[in-house]
């Protein structure tokens, strides 16, 4: 999944500078790896007993 949101990232990097007329575009596969990211660490939280802290 990290790749995934990596990729997306990238994707909408390249569409920034190379293709500025899909900044739209862009934008959103921003906000999708964003919200990818949210809802992984939204699951890694709920899922754990102790906070991820060092102990």
């Amino acid at each position: 999944m990290e790749f995934l949101t990596y990729s997306l990232g990238a994707a909408s990097v390249f569409f920034v500078l190379f293709r500025p007329k899909r900044e739209r575009l862009a934008f959103r596969l921003l906000v999708a790896a964003l919200a990818i990211a949210v809802v992984m660490f939204m699951i890694a939280v709920s899922t754990s007993i102790v906070p991820q802290v060092n102990l």
